[in-house]
């Protein structure tokens, strides 16, 4: 080996010497002496020269002794997933004192209607069921009809005053515009008549007697309207029984006796008054029983009519 480390170190320092100068034969010649001395170190000691040689290369690696062998691995070990049930100690609070209940608020008393407010109350429930809202009548009178056409669509101001300065003019009228009025009257009537029905067939039964007994209680407790109480007429409602005194006097006026006389009405419903009144409870009984009965037939009637399952029995009037 010795001898190839010397001639490849020949050659390369005579390589380089030439490559550099052609002066340089002289160390040509001093390395070629080296080259046979080393051969001759060589054969003298040849175990020495190859350990030297060999301590200046780089050893390989031999294979049985490699890196350190890795540590072999652990067989791989499925990991468990260890549920650690951490008891969680719970640190008692001390209870926490109830909060005081709220005091129930004060209800509010109501303060109790007075007098007033409540008439106030019942007069407008019984305006609202005594239907006041009737169909508008024509002129059902010449005279009327007279004063609204001349009055139609003008703004008279006072009504009175306007009346006052039209009569003249209605008695200087002509008999044939008295006729044409007169005539125009009956058709006014006849329509108002059927205006009327329709209005009336319109509600119910229950309604119109309603409305008779709010119009009844609105004259009698208010006074309204301040003109006389006007009450629905409903065909279909039966007709109201008459009282033991209104069947004596329907009695002794067709009886003729005061009939044909020059005595006053007011006279002679007085007269009949007190005849009633000395009648006896034998002579009052005829017209008494048949008051009752015109009674119950009504009840029946009415009671079909407007579902009543309670009728009242009504005394017969005495003057």
């Amino acid at each position: 080996m010795l001898p190839s480390i010397g001639c490849s170190a020949t050659r390369r320092l005579a390589s380089t010497a030439l490559a550099t100068s052609s002066s340089s034969s002289v160390v040509f010649r001093t390395a070629t002496k080296l080259q046979f001395r080393a051969l001759g170190l060589y054969r003298r000691f040849p175990q020495a020269v190859r350990g030297f040689a060999s301590a200046g290369r780089p050893k390989k690696a031999s294979p049985s002794k490699e890196a350190k062998k890795a540590p072999a691995k652990k067989p791989a070990t499925k990991s468990t997933k260890t549920t650690k049930t951490t008891k969680t100690t719970k640190t008692t609070k001390a209870k926490a004192k109830p909060k005081p209940k709220p005091k129930p608020k004060a209800r509010k008393v109501k303060k109790p209607i007075s007098e007033e407010k409540k008439a106030v109350i019942e007069r407008r429930t019984l305006k609202s069921a005594a239907l006041f809202a009737e169909p508008k009548a024509l002129p059902n009178q010449p005279w009327r009809l007279f004063i609204f056409e001349q009055t139609q669509g003008k703004t008279t101001g006072n009504g009175a005053q306007a009346m006052v300065e039209l009569a003249p003019q209605y008695k200087a009228l002509p008999s044939s515009e008295i006729q044409r009025l007169e005539s125009q009257v009956e058709q006014n009537k006849l329509a108002n008549s059927v205006a009327y029905k329709a209005w009336v067939e319109s509600h119910s039964p229950q309604e119109i007697y309603e409305a008779n007994l709010a119009r009844r209680t609105l004259k009698r407790k208010y006074n309204i309207p301040k003109a006389s109480a006007k009450f629905i007429h409903d065909e279909r409602l039966p007709k109201k029984p008459a009282s033991a005194f209104s069947l004596f006097t329907k009695a002794r006026w067709a009886s003729g006796d005061y009939s044909g006389g020059s005595t006053p009405v007011t006279q002679v419903v007085a007269k009949i008054g007190q005849e009633w009144k000395n009648l006896t409870a034998a002579e009052r009984k005829p017209y008494e029983d048949q008051a009752q009965s015109e009674i119950e037939s009504y009840q029946k009637a009415a009671g079909a009519i407007l579902n009543r399952t309670k009728s009242r029995s009504t005394k017969s009037p005495s003057p």
